[in-house]
C-alpha cells in the first residue's frame, strides 16, 4: 500500500510539476501578446502624437507665411486702388510743407505688374529735397527714373514798392512701383 500511495503521490506531484509549468507558459504567451499588443499600441500612439505635433507646425508655418505674405503685399501697389497711393504721395509732400501733384499715372505693357508715376514737387529746395528722399524710402518696390530739378525766382513789389524775390523749388519725379495684378 505504501507503494501505490508513493506512486500515486508521485504521478500527482508530476501532474501538478506538468500543470505548473503549462501554467508558467500560458502566462508568458499572455503576457509576451500583452507585451506585444502594448507596443503597438505605443507606437500607433506615437505616430498620431507625431501627427498631432506636424499639424499644429504646418498650421503655424501657415500663420507665418501669411503674415510674410500680408509684409510682401505691402511692398507692391494694387492697380485697383491706385487712387489711396496718390493720396498717400500727396500727403508725404505736405508733411514736409511741400506740394506734390500727380501729373501722370500710367500702366506700363512693356514691363508686367509696373506703373509708371511722374509727380511735380514745389516748395523750397530743402523741402523738395527731403521729399524726393522720403519717396526713396516709403515702404514700397521704388525704381527712381528721372528727377529733374527748376528754380523759379519770382519778383513782387511790396506796399513799400520794394522789390521782394522770392524763391520757388519744382522737382519733376519719374519713378516705376511695382504693382499687384
Amino acid at each position: 500500500m505504501k507503494k501505490s500511495y508513493t506512486i500515486i503521490k508521485l504521478i500527482l506531484s508530476i501532474l501538478v510539476t506538468l500543470l505548473v509549468v503549462a501554467l508558467f507558459v500560458f502566462f508568458l504567451k499572455v503576457i509576451k501578446n500583452k507585451n506585444q499588443t502594448i507596443s503597438a499600441s505605443m507606437a500607433v500612439l506615437q505616430g498620431k502624437i507625431k501627427e498631432k505635433e506636424d499639424s499644429v507646425n504646418f498650421s503655424e508655418k501657415i500663420l507665418e507665411i501669411k503674415e510674410i505674405q500680408i509684409s510682401i503685399n505691402d511692398y507692391f501697389i494694387n492697380a485697383d486702388k491706385i487712387d489711396t497711393f496718390v493720396d498717400y504721395l500727396e500727403g508725404l509732400g505736405s508733411q514736409l510743407g511741400s506740394k506734390v501733384l500727380v501729373k501722370n499715372i500710367e500702366l506700363l505693357k512693356e514691363i508686367e505688374n509696373t506703373i509708371a508715376i511722374k509727380l511735380s514737387i514745389i516748395g523750397t529746395f530743402e523741402q523738395v529735397s527731403k521729399t524726393i528722399i522720403l519717396l526713396e524710402n516709403i515702404p514700397y518696390q521704388v525704381n527712381i527714373t528721372q528727377v529733374y530739378f527748376n528754380n523759379n525766382i519770382k519778383e513782387e513789389k511790396n506796399e513799400e514798392d520794394k522789390i521782394i524775390k522770392t524763391t520757388e523749388w519744382q522737382a519733376d519725379v519719374s519713378f516705376n512701383i511695382l504693382s499687384l495684378d
